[in-house]
């Protein structure tokens, strides 16, 4: 080994410092904005807040900084963005030469925006995990029977007979299937009662659970009265070794599903309304909901103090300092604005038909059609529509909703799946609650009505509207 000169080259990616800003801004929803915006008054002297009746005055100011104006587009900075974009993903596809490939990487991303853009249930989480298992197309089929009859605590529901019947499968099979399924995480999930959950947690734990488990299996109603002497006798050991045992089974979880309760309920701020015009029903009017967010100006005395010549050095290089990330943060904030509407605009053009008349008409659309027509990166319109919710005709709703995958249909045109939902919902509202839809009728109602669906997938739409099972329904 010697020490020696030698030259490599690599891709680096430099974010200017407003760039930056930019991106961390358009991804904060109405009330993080709102926060980060009064943490830069309260840090920053150079900023204040001004009426927006001032505005006027304020840009006549000739030191005040010069920011876009709202209907300005912002297509410069994007554009910079978007080259930013594919040479991060240029340099993701090469630093792996594993077989990684990109519809990988497209599945992980398209995960983590769903975590990131809403609180995942227990259904979806043990959805995802199904995917980590080696299951035949059968064994697939009945565990979403089986997650789908998981209720919000994680216990299995719905007796073995009845899943069995649901799914065309034996009992057998679905025992076997069950077994898996209670291999996945959080543990105790699928047991079928409190025996079963504390017997899955426990076979799970390192080191010897003999004890405990037999305790659970024979004798949970002594443990239960805390009756230790009998369980001692029973168990042939003493009092104090059984109090341990106690304790070891205490710690567990008996509802394994709790972690995914709500605890209280999000309250939504949306950060733009489409409402209908008033004189013209099939018109649509966009408002930026900015009314939460202060106007910001550069304080006058400041900039005075900047041309005063005998200023102290130090002093005044704080000062530009200081005006100089007040301007950044002006622009930026009236960047992301621009942005916001732009897209908004593009998001009402092309679902025109939801806004009026409500979900059944909600068309596929992806980020891509909407970047395209925008002129910028999916990954940028993924950051704006991140955690941002639209006030509109049909309910507040996540700006996310706009977005699915399609579903082909017999007439050779596309459905959305948020519009399969919507006429799934409609079909069981308009069921004999005597004799309800099995999973299988409503395949066959909705190819009737021309969309290509498997019965897996009406399963897994039925569970995401929180709807029981057939069996379950009737009444």
């Amino acid at each position: 080994m010697e020490p020696k000169l030698s030259q490599n080259q690599s891709q680096r990616l430099i974010l200017a410092p407003q760039l930056r800003q930019f991106l961390k801004l358009l991804e904060l929803p109405i009330f993080e904005l709102e926060q980060k915006v009064q943490e830069e008054l309260e840090q920053n002297p150079v900023l204040e807040e001004t009426k927006p009746a001032s505005e006027e005055e304020t840009a006549s100011e000739p030191e005040a900084p010069e920011t876009p104006r709202e209907e300005e587009p912002v297509r410069d900075i994007l554009r910079e963005m978007e080259v930013i974009e594919r040479a991060r993903n240029l340099e993701d596809f090469s630093s792996d030469f594993s077989g990684y490939n990109q519809d990988e990487a497209q599945k992980k991303r398209d995960y983590q925006e769903s975590i990131l853009t809403k609180p995942p249930t227990l259904g979806d989480y043990l959805d995802w995990q199904l995917g980590l298992l080696e299951l035949s197309a059968s064994e697939r089929k009945i565990a979403q029977e089986i997650i789908g009859n998981v209720n919000d605590d994680g216990q299995l529901a719905a007796s073995l007979e009845e899943i069995a019947q649901e799914a065309h499968a034996t009992v057998q099979e679905v025992e076997h299937v069950l077994a898996k399924v209670q291999s996945l995480d959080p543990p105790g999930v699928g047991g079928r009662d409190l025996k079963e959950i504390l017997l899955i947690q426990l076979r799970k734990l390192e080191g010897d659970t003999s004890l405990a488990q037999m305790v659970v299996q024979d004798h949970l109603p002594l443990l239960e009265r805390k009756q230790f002497d009998a369980l001692a006798r029973a168990a042939g050991v003493s009092q104090d070794r059984i109090k341990e045992i106690a304790k070891q089974i205490a710690r567990l979880e008996p509802k394994p599903g709790r972690i995914f309760y709500s605890e209280k309920p999000n309250y939504v701020v949306p950060d733009a309304e489409v409402s209908l015009a008033p004189e013209r029903e099939d018109e649509l009017v966009i408002e930026l909901n900015h009314d939460f967010i202060p106007t910001l100006r550069i304080n006058r005395e400041y900039r005075q103090m900047l041309k005063q010549k005998d200023l102290d050095p130090k002093a005044k290089a704080f000062l530009r300092e200081k005006v100089q990330a007040a301007m950044d943060l002006i622009r930026s904030l009236s960047q992301r604005k621009s942005t916001l509407r732009l897209i908004t605009e593009e998001i009402v053009k092309l679902q025109h038909d939801f806004f009026t008349k409500g979900f059944a008409y909600l068309k596929p659309l992806r980020l891509k059609d909407i970047a395209e027509r925008v002129k910028v990166h999916e990954s940028t319109v993924s950051r704006a529509i991140q955690n941002k919710y639209l006030d509109t005709p049909q309910g507040t709703i996540p700006y996310k909703s706009f977005f699915s995958n399609r579903l082909e249909s017999t007439n050779g045109t596309v459905e959305s799946q948020k519009s399969a939902l919507e006429r799934l919902k409609h079909l069981i509202a308009a069921e004999n609650k005597k004799k309800p839809l099995s999973d299988a009728k409503l395949v066959q109602l909705l190819n009737q009505e021309g969309i290509q669906i498997a019965r897996r997938t009406v399963a897994k739409y039925r569970g995401l509207l929180k709807i029981l099972p057939a069996y379950l329904r009737k009444s």
